[in-house]
């Protein structure tokens, strides 16, 4: 990073990327972010400080729509400080008539067209206030080069992630006119485009990531909120009154009372620090977007392994498996079979601690196994048998609640979290209060005992949310924030408490897969999809957000779905065997995990010779290919698939720059074409050697053609949803 200065502008200069600024008077606003320092911008922006703030009962701004009213307070600000730090420029501003100090800091990312901000505010006065508004972010002067208005329906895109339950990751496209920005006059639009998530599940609606393309220009900027929290994404236009000048900015936060139900009261002497976002822009389009951003996660954020290997090969008895069903003789046949394939953890998922019977309750919070489950030697008898097949035990927690008839639930009232005075919770549930020093000793007892049963893998559910929680004293609406970050710091003190513990995040699938999780968590479920022909739609576009690696992607062989699960002995049967004779669907569902962190589940014991083989070869394959996996970034040569697009192909490839090489999985659904074509001409130019590494048997291999002139590969797969699984590669330069 350096710092330059020519009279008053002031230019940051990161990985070719440039950061500008320009002093107004007393202060300091952020101008521009772009690739280019000695471009001619088509108009001159209008800027403010790179921060907003809302104060209760203060001036709001003119327009209704955008998130903070845009107030007056930044413009009002003035700075203190502009100090250039190691990693990164910090800048202190002050406003003197409300006696608050704003500092903004940046951090910029070695290795990555990446930087890290956050905002904090300070009370130096002698009187309480209360926030109703925080950014974490808020950028000046986007895509103001060109030639093109920044309304051109051919000059500006965006590309957003919509998300639901067993249906994540689902990108689209859209220009800003049709997503609802657009100027009407001579005077500044008063709409935005927002995307936003209430509550704790945050990933519920969107994923909180945003790229905007400027197709003129071939450059992009990309944004990435990390919080469990309400968030917004605005993208606006700041304009004059008066003329054709103005700029696009953007705008992020997890501190908004109109759209989240968010304030905070500051007493005096104390500060309150936004979450972060990370923000970029680069020469190129989606794919260098996903490039940089994978860069950073896994430089930044990646919590140190666990493992060995960094991350092993699990599976897991509940997806289209036994349902959180468990019993011992239920889970030997799935045991054998596991490792038999190659496994090298093998979790038993929800209902090890549930009564026995046809209809048991879910009651979390005490976490007593139920021995009767599981016949002589109980739990422990079971643990002790996976470990002697050689996988690593794991179990299935939901902490972060407790069911109204547990023990804890009878605690005293600061062991929970309120709204509107009352405990926050579901028909049978309620959230704990992990800011309570009482609630993790509880909880460290438990991790305690789980490890010292022999339990090496942990997966942390978390299937109801929240939308607001108040402080104790009811002012501050803001314990879902404190909460949060209460409960990773216990995750991290789990972490050092026990280092060989791995942890996984799931949040009903992706409903919680963000980075103020992941950068705690070692792995993330993507999905509780159980048809694997909807999967690849999921992992596309989950390894957007998601480091691949940290990326728990189902492969089930030999499933039972959900409205299937009292009739297991159906695997069993002639007709169902028959479906799964020609191994085709074992080889998409294999592909299917090879994309990320292979997650396995399905009835394996029921797999004949053939199919257990074609199990056994990838296993074998994903661990040989683990290295290259987690140093590699997603590609998307043929687009991103949409869920129920299924008469389509799909491809995706995991490349390693360094190596110049990536693997690169096709995706036949209901197409009726039996030949696709990919572009690889953005990764590899001239000489490239490819070959098919999964499946290997001659009756699996698919006739392709590599064009190297066109760098293009065409592949051959006779029929509708199979998929084949290839290696691309070129020279080292």
């Amino acid at each position: 990073m350096t710092l330059v200065q020519e009279n008053t502008k002031w230019m940051v200069d990161h990985q070719g990327m440039h950061l500008e600024f320009a002093q107004h008077g007393e202060t300091l606003v952020q101008t521009a972010l772009n690739t280019s320092g000695n471009r001619k911008d088509r108009v001159a922006p209008i800027s403010l400080p790179n921060f907003q703030l809302g104060l209760t009962g203060k001036p709001r701004g003119v327009f209704p729509v955008p998130l903070g009213g845009m107030t007056s307070i930044p413009a009002e600000c003035i700075l203190l400080s502009k100090e250039q730090r190691e990693d990164g420029l910090l800048l202190t501003y002050r406003h003197a008539a409300y006696n608050l100090q704003i500092q903004v800091r940046m951090t910029f990312i070695p290795g990555a067209n990446v930087i890290r901000q956050t905002t904090t505010v300070v009370n130096t006065g002698t009187e309480p206030v209360l926030m109703n508004h925080l950014s974490s972010m808020s950028l000046s002067g986007i895509a103001t080069d060109g030639v093109r208005h920044w309304q051109d329906p051919k000059k500006i895109r965006v590309h957003y992630a919509m998300q639901t339950w067993h249906g994540e990751g689902q990108w689209r496209t859209g220009n800003l006119e049709d997503l609802g920005l657009y100027h009407g006059s001579p005077h500044p639009p008063s709409n935005t485009i927002r995307f936003s998530s209430v509550g704790s599940f945050s990933t519920a609606k969107y994923l909180p990531m945003l790229v905007l393309e400027d197709m003129e220009t071939g450059k992009v900027w990309y944004f990435q909120v990390e919080t469990s929290t309400s968030w917004n994404i605005e993208i606006g236009f700041r304009g004059s009154w008066n003329d054709d000048s103005g700029c696009l900015y953007v705008h992020t936060d997890a501190g908004s009372e109109r759209f989240g139900g968010w304030k905070k009261q500051l007493l005096p002497g104390e500060s309150y620090t936004s979450v972060p976002t990370a923000y970029g822009c680069a020469e190129g389009g989606f794919n260098e977007a996903v490039s940089q951003l994978t860069r950073y996660r896994r430089s930044t954020l990646k919590p140190a392994p666990a493992w060995e290997g960094e991350f092993p090969l699990v599976y897991n008895d509940f997806m289209n498996g036994i349902w959180g069903m468990p019993t011992r003789e239920r889970l030997i046949p799935l045991i054998d079979a596991a490792a038999e394939a190659g496994a090298e953890c093998f979790c038993i998922d929800a209902g090890w601690f549930m009564e026995h019977t046809d209809a048991p309750v879910q009651k979390l919070g005490d976490w007593l196994p139920v021995d009767e489950r599981f016949g002589e030697g109980g739990l422990q008898g079971i643990l002790d048998y996976i470990a002697s097949r050689g996988m690593l035990p794991g179990i299935w927690l939901e902490i972060e609640m407790c069911h109204v008839e547990s023990s804890i639930a009878a605690k005293d009232q600061d062991w929970y979290l309120y709204r509107n005075g009352a405990r926050i919770g579901g028909p049978d549930r309620v959230f704990l209060n992990f800011s309570n020093p009482e609630v993790c000793a509880y909880f460290e007892a438990l991790f305690d005992r789980l490890t010292g049963m022999g339990i090496r893998f942990i997966k942390n559910d978390y299937n109801d949310f929240i939308p607001v929680a108040d402080s104790p004293d009811g002012v501050s609406v803001d314990d879902l924030r404190r909460n949060a970050d209460a409960f990773y710091s216990f995750i991290d003190a789990i972490r050092r408490r026990h280092p060989q513990l791995i942890l996984e995040n799931c949040g009903s699938g992706g409903m919680r897969e963000d980075y103020a999780a992941l950068s705690h968590f070692h792995l993330q479920s993507t999905s509780d999809q159980e048809f694997y022909y909807n999967y690849p739609s999921i992992l596309q576009g989950s390894l957007a957000a998601i480091l691949p690696e940290q990326a728990g992607i189902w492969a089930y062989p030999y499933p039972l779905p959900f409205l299937e699960q009292n009739t297991p002995e159906v695997v069993l049967s002639e007709s169902y065997q028959a479906t799964m004779k020609d191994g085709e669907e074992t080889v998409f569902n294999m592909i299917n995990g090879l994309c990320g962190n292979l997650y396995l589940a399905g009835h394996l014991y029921a797999a004949d010779a053939h199919n257990m083989a074609l199990i056994q070869q990838a296993t074998a394959l994903y661990k040989q290919e683990r290295g290259h996996i987690h140093h590699s970034v997603p590609v998307y040569p043929t687009g991103l698939l949409k869920l129920k697009e299924q008469q389509a192909w799909g491809s995706l490839g995991l490349w390693n720059r360094d190596q110049n090489r990536m693997l690169l999985a096709v995706w036949r659904l209901g197409s009726a074409e039996d030949r696709f074509g990919i572009p690889l001409n953005d990764w590899f130019s001239g000489e490239t050697s490819t070959r098919q590494l999964y499946p290997q048997a001659e009756e699996f291999q698919a006739p392709f053609y590599y064009n190297k002139a066109a760098g293009k590969l065409t592949v051959h797969l006779t029929k509708p949803f199979t998929a084949r699984f290839f290696e691309v590669s070129g020279r080292v330069q």
